[in-house]
């Protein structure tokens, strides 16, 4: 009788098997218990799955005002968590960014993405063609420079008023703060390679009239 306690407190691997192979209820009942301990087993699992926290976006941003042109350092910039649907498809990474200009004003907390940074994808970016170039500007007024943003569509024309280029589209503004007095910034504008060649000639001679659409 003690035997048969102590083996029902104490049941061995042989015990066990004997139990699930024995008829009647005994069987059922174990076969029973093993499925809800599973059941249970498995409610635990999803319940941790389905309440566990999605990643969060991230992004860069600026952490103060960029000018346009501006070369961007590690402390221009921090990752931040954004809403999904800010996040940009073209989201670089800082050692992405260290070292590239970007291509307009950046204001503070505003998200930074690759079209915003120059490189040698962006005039045919700009322009849709792939022979585009990217041609510095030397504006005649200052004043019409103030006015040029960054992707704003000009004609350019020379001191003869020829004109030496339509539809090119205004890549950098210049940085106000980088012109003394009665200095003119430099503008970079995008436009065909033939184009391009016809205002860099005569940017040599003579400062570009803007013509704004």
């Amino acid at each position: 009788m003690n035997r048969r306690r102590d083996s029902d407190l104490n049941p061995t691997i042989t015990d066990r098997i004997r139990r699930l192979t024995a008829p009647g209820w005994m069987r059922s009942v174990l076969v029973r218990r093993s499925v809800a301990v599973a059941l249970v087993v498995c409610a635990a699992v999803l319940a941790v799955v389905e309440h566990r926290d999605p990643p969060t976006p991230t992004a860069l941003v600026a952490v103060r005002d960029l000018r346009p042109g501006q070369a961007l350092t590690a402390e221009d910039v921090r990752i931040a968590s954004v809403p999904e649907e800010l996040t940009p498809d073209d989201a670089p990474t800082v050692d992405e960014v260290v070292g590239r200009q970007v291509t307009g004003p950046v204001h503070r907390g505003e998200i930074i993405a690759r079209h915003r940074l120059l490189d040698a994808r962006l005039p045919a970016a700009l322009t849709g063609r792939s022979d585009a170039r990217l041609v510095p500007v030397r504006p005649a007024d200052d004043s019409l420079a103030s006015f040029v943003r960054a992707g704003d569509r000009v004609d350019l024309l020379g001191d003869d008023s020829q004109v030496l280029a339509r539809d090119a589209i205004v890549a950098t503004t210049p940085s106000t703060d980088r012109s003394g007095p009665g200095e003119t910034g430099t503008l970079l504008v995008a436009m065909p390679a033939d184009a391009a060649h016809r205002v860099a000639a005569a940017g040599i001679r003579d400062p570009i009239t803007f013509v704004l659409h």
